[in-house]
């Protein structure tokens, strides 16, 4: 619980602190007097999220120091654990944004100061009344009355409903993934099969277009052998140039055979180089022959050539290494389509196996959750009879839902019966004095376990006058012999009840926050009751309020 605060410009408060001692504390002021300051600085060291316009107009910074005893907060690390029962948290935010967070005087972030705060203070102001519409709060306030059993199949339930989706978004995940894998490995058979048969490397495209280009070249240079050993050896009509020649040196030889001699060396040397030329040109062609058909392996090559440029165009891809990336990524697709089967059947069992397992669950909670429901309205109902409401009746009906949830099939809804009248949803047919009363009815009804450290009430009385405001007192009062409570009211009677009683004032723009007692807290709920704190009337119902012995409520 907090054992003292320290404020410092927060709202209209420059400087306050205040040590608490008793159970039941009030804290009273004017309207306007700067209360909500100190709820505010209650929130902001809760773990509320801070705007600079929380900082006093004359500070540049707001700080708060708050002590809370306690054993131990769950989740919290061991350098933050309270020290001898006593846990130091401090938390600052300036003007330009930046704040900090302490816990021990180790800096911590806010989620961490928030987590750690929310079992040690809660504050309920008198919209908190208005949290009693919220389904989802009334199925906690129905489970906080159900104990260990219905905490432990909650949990189980929980995480058999949390298996159960998970290994569906498992499956989802994984059958997305086949059908995109299915769809990439489209024909991927067919290219795997084309890409082996045409043993294809990275550089395969370039090798084979440098080796089409050199077979043209051959086949070129080979036809235009031929064509030049054609006209020097013959196989034309006209005959070749040696036969052409031969037949020259005849009519040479012919026509001056006087000279024979002279003509016969050179005539035999032209035509043994012609000879030997064609001889040369014979032996280039019968290599070239020898090679095999250029025509053939050119059509080969250019038929691998354009399989491949097909494969690209139809894979949309632009070179052999990005197609053999396609064709190992396409091979291991087909691998793990073969593999993934399997898994997909396991997961499918096993989320079967879970939805088994919450059915059973699930109806088990139903059951702890009605039983639960009849022993919070119970309870509900017996305080409300304290709190003069008689005439009504709180009643909390569970609705099965067709759709399981991880938290159950099922929905609350919070009723109340006014003068037998059928029941209806709280929200509809309870006033704001009544709901303030079914609020702390519920806070009453909780376990000890709910209840945080300190419970800080900001005006939740409002609405309420006479003879229900004196009641819901009284009703605060045994809540805070099961926690400490914090009461910010505006009304006496229940101000005169508190162990310990602060005082809220306003100077110009400044408020300060003091403990009163005695005279002081006389003149207090003087004011409180008639305006005055010097009417004499008034000051002598404040003493027989604050007086056990002349028939007040509290000690003094």
């Amino acid at each position: 619980m907090i054992e003292d605060i320290r404020v410092r410009g927060v709202g209209g408060i420059r400087e306050a602190e205040l040590s608490f001692r008793g159970n039941f504390i009030v804290i009273t002021g004017e309207s306007g007097s700067g209360k909500s300051s100190l709820v505010r600085a209650m929130e902001f060291i809760a773990g509320k999220r801070a705007q600079t316009s929380y900082i006093h107009a004359l500070e540049e910074s707001a700080d708060v120091i708050m002590t809370v005893s306690c054993d131990g907060i769950p989740g919290l690390d061991e350098e933050y654990q309270p020290q001898d029962g006593t846990l130091i948290v401090r938390r600052q935010f300036s003007r330009n944004g930046k704040g900090r967070c302490l816990i021990q005087n180790s800096p911590v972030p806010l989620s961490i100061l928030s987590s750690s705060m929310e079992r040690e203070i809660v504050i309920q102001s008198q919209y908190a009344q208005l949290g009693l519409i919220d389904p989802s709060v009334q199925l906690d306030l129905v489970d906080s009355c159900g104990g260990e059993p219905l905490l432990t199949v909650k949990k189980e339930l929980e995480s058999a409903f949390e298996e159960t989706l998970e290994t569906e978004r498992m499956i989802v995940n994984l059958k997305k993934r086949r059908e995109e894998t299915e769809a990439f490995c489209q024909n991927a058979e067919s290219t795997i099969r084309i890409i082996k048969a045409l043993e294809l490397e990275e550089e395969s495209e370039r090798i084979w277009e440098a080796e089409l280009k050199e077979l043209e070249s051959k086949e070129n240079r080979k036809a235009a052998l031929a064509s030049v050993y054609e006209k020097l050896a013959g196989g034309t009509a006209c005959g070749g140039i040696i036969e052409n020649l031969e037949s020259v040196c005849r009519e040479i030889y012919a026509a001056s055979p006087d000279k024979t001699d002279l003509w016969k060396d050179r005539v035999e040397q032209m035509l043994i180089s012609a000879q030997s030329v064609a001889s040369m040109l014979q032996d280039e062609l019968r290599a070239l022959f020898a090679e095999g058909s250029i025509e053939e392996a050119k059509e080969r090559l250019e038929k691998k050539i354009g399989i491949l440029r097909k494969l690209k165009r139809s894979l949309d891809l632009f070179s052999c290494k990005q197609l053999l990336e396609h064709a190992a990524k396409a091979s291991e697709g087909l691998e793990w389509l073969k593999e993934s089967h399997a898994e997909l059947e396991e997961l499918e069992n096993r989320a079967a196996d879970s939805r088994k397992k919450t059915r059973p669950l699930a109806l088990e909670l139903r059951r702890l959750r009605k039983a639960a429901a009849e022993e919070l309205a119970s309870r509900v109902n017996f305080h409300l009879n304290d709190l003069a409401m008689e005439h009504a009746f709180f009643s909390v009906d569970i609705e099965e839902q067709d759709k399981l949830r991880s938290n159950g099939a099922e929905s609350v809804s919070f009723k109340m019966s006014m003068n037998g009248q059928p029941p209806l949803p709280v929200g509809k047919t309870a006033s704001g004095g009544e709901l303030s009363r079914i609020l702390i009815a519920l806070q009453l009804s909780l376990g000890d376990e709910q209840l945080p450290g300190t419970l800080v009430f900001d005006e939740v009385e409002a609405g309420l006058g006479g003879k229900t405001a004196l009641l819901a007192g009284q009703k605060l009062r045994e809540l805070s012999e099961r926690c400490r409570t914090i009461l910010i009211t505006h009304e006496a009677a229940i101000a005169s009840m508190a162990d310990q009683h602060f005082l809220v004032r306003r100077f110009g723009n400044e408020t300060t926050v003091t403990e009163v007692s005695d005279t002081e807290r006389e003149k207090e709920i003087a004011r409180m009751l008639a305006g005055d704190d010097n009417s004499p009337e008034a000051l002598e119902h404040a003493r027989s309020l604050l007086n056990p012995c002349c028939g007040g409520n509290a000690p003094a």
